[in-house]
């Protein structure tokens, strides 16, 4: 149990070296959590991520709270614990502020993938997430609805948010994206980028699926839960009301044949 959370941790750091070294945070942005066990590992607020030690990671749980550790939880763990409460899959969310990404959330607009390997490994279009203010309510929604579509997704004026089976995975997957809109960047001033054939967008999104990548089962927030086996009479007022209608129609259909 110590080796594991050891390596998360370590993992964690690494990650946030990472972010600082490409320049996709400056001052205290992004933050990054892990799951593990029943709790998370998080970045703490106000740091540098430059400057996160093994000893600076909390442990907070699934509502935010911290459980360990010496500094405070960042203001936007609403939109990690939002990713988690999605998907079962996901283990770990990194969360920063890429220009290009960045660049493309401010001016809004899907971003289709154009490259056959890339389909594979993130999806044929990148959402951009409606604006809402840091630490608001309709963070869940906002969420959950890309998430269900992708594992990588920008955020009209908030940069990115990754997630993935482990962090590595929900890293490259945001370095990819960068990757991709720095290339849609500098293609564009030189022309019209091509387009995949839908024909073989599909096989590629079905390749995607058939190696287990991409969005599974999403939770969907407050959805109306089914109806249980006993409360059949429920369904009885609809049946009704079908009867009756029928029987409308045939009276209608006998008085125009009379007619």
């Amino acid at each position: 149990m110590g080796n594991r959370r050891e390596y998360l941790i370590k993992a964690i750091v690494e990650i946030c070296q990472k972010l600082d070294k490409k320049g996709w945070v400056a001052s205290h942005d992004g933050n990054v959590t892990v799951r593990f066990e029943e709790n998370l590992l998080a970045t703490p607020t106000a740091v540098s991520k430059a400057d996160i030690v093994p000893e600076m990671v909390l442990v907070l749980d699934m509502e935010g709270n911290k459980l360990q550790g010496i500094g405070k939880p960042f203001s936007e763990i609403k939109l990690h614990l939002a990713a988690y409460r999605a998907r079962e899959d996901i283990n770990a969310v990194v969360h920063a502020h890429p220009p290009f990404a960045m660049a493309r959330g401010l001016v809004g607009g899907d971003f289709e993938i154009f490259v056959p390997e890339a389909i594979v490994s993130i999806g044929d279009v990148i959402p951009v997430a409606r604006y809402a203010i840091p630490g608001a309510k309709e963070h869940d929604e906002i969420v959950t609805e890309a998430l269900s579509k992708c594992d990588v997704f920008m955020m009209a004026g908030n940069g990115v948010l990754s997630v993935g089976r482990d962090v590595k995975e929900a890293y490259l997957r945001m370095e990819l994206l960068e990757h991709l809109l720095k290339i849609d960047y500098y293609a564009k001033s030189m022309g019209t980028i091509m387009a995949i054939p839908e024909a073989d967008k599909q096989k590629l999104l079905e390749k995607r699926a058939a190696i287990g990548l991409g969005p599974k089962k999403v939770n969907i927030p407050s959805a109306a839960a089914p109806p249980k086996k006993e409360d059949q009479t429920q369904t009885q007022p609809q049946v009704q009301t079908d009867v009756i209608k029928d029987l409308i129609a045939q009276e209608l259909k006998k008085i125009l044949q009379e007619k």
